[in-house]
């Protein structure tokens, strides 16, 4: 695609100024947060033909991000000193996540743009933002820009794109009629979903499998009202440990512990409990949680994680009394 102004759209200006870029994922960059950026590193490439772009992962990636990148390559940075014409953060739900990038941005002259799926919030942090809380992935939203530049998606950005919101959308078991209407299209454009689902498919490593046992093992179970909540604390992988508890039967997991310095929570829920209930992890309990605390977090309806230097105990009481007061109902322990 031949150089051009776009008037009105990504990316926000002349591409003919375009000559570096950076797309930043969220800190431990996941998979819709790498394979997001590798497609938007496509696009701008497409409008601007010649611009250099950096994908940058502050605080490196997933081990299953880290496994995709080696078949989705491109030059990843975590710390750079380059001056940039545009950043694009993608799926990074809360300027807390960009690490030191957000200082970056704010003093650069740059152009800034965020493509998001989570609710907006840090609104000033940038110049533009392509924003669309309804989807299940960043890499929905991703994919409807490239409808808007008019830009032909090849088969390995498609697979790439796919790949992408299989994983964020539970491998399409929560994905909405957008979400739907864009895996045909990035089928239709070459992408193969047998494929995504085995490069989706990880062993999981000693850690994990431990950090899952040792969350068992620890596990305290609550009722609140016709609810079941699972607490538990380990020292890392704490989201695998959520929805490993939620497989066990829990409507609600919420997974605490002390790593690098800080306390981490990560809290799933069930459709069924989402559904029933209206209550969305990411405003209304790892927001709320991280402010009162002072850390900061957020995420979707059923999956939100925050950060905090309180305890690990207090984090994890904190949280589950939030839950209990939303649903108006007292967290009664379970023997």
């Amino acid at each position: 695609m031949s150089k051009g102004t776009r008037q009105g759209g990504f990316p926000f200006l002349d591409p003919e100024q375009i000559h570096r870029a950076a797309v930043i994922c969220h800190r431990n960059a996941d998979a819709d947060a790498y394979l997001s950026a590798y497609a938007v590193s496509f696009l701008l490439r497409a409008l601007a033909p010649g611009c250099e772009v950096d994908i940058v992962t502050p605080e490196g990636m997933t081990t299953l991000t880290r496994r995709l990148s080696r078949r989705f390559p491109h030059r990843v940075v975590e710390e750079s000193e380059e001056e940039y014409d545009i950043f694009v953060a993608v799926d990074v739900g809360d300027t807390e996540l960009l690490k030191g990038w957000l200082d970056k941005l704010k003093a650069s002259k740059g152009v800034k743009v965020l493509v998001d799926h989570h609710p907006l919030r840090d609104r000033d942090a940038y110049d533009h933002v392509v924003v669309d809380e309804g989807a299940t992935s960043a890499a929905e939203v991703v994919y409807s820009l490239f409808s808007e530049a008019k830009v032909e998606v090849d088969a390995k950005t498609a697979q790439a794109l796919l790949e992408a919101i299989m994983f964020d959308s539970s491998h399409l078991t929560i994905a909405g009629p957008a979400g739907l209407k864009a895996v045909v299209g990035l089928l239709d454009s070459g992408a193969d979903i047998a494929v995504a689902r085995r490069e989706l498919r990880s062993e999981p490593d000693y850690g994990e499998v431990l950090a899952k046992l040792k969350g068992a093992q620890r596990l305290k179970i609550y009722r609140l009202g016709t609810w079941v909540a699972a607490t538990s604390l380990v020292g890392s992988f704490q989201a695998h440990v959520a929805r490993a508890l939620l497989y066990l039967g829990a409507d609600v997991a919420l997974v605490g512990g002390e790593a690098e310095g800080e306390t981490r929570v990560s809290m799933r829920s069930t459709q069924r409990f989402s559904g029933a209930t209206g209550l969305q992890l990411g405003t209304q309990v790892a927001e709320a949680v991280a402010k009162k605390l002072g850390g900061h977090g957020g995420g979707h309806a059923t999956a939100a994680s925050f950060s905090t230097d309180a305890g690990e105990e207090e984090a994890l009481e904190e949280s589950l009394k939030t839950v209990a007061g939303l649903l108006e109902a007292e967290a009664k322990p379970l023997e």
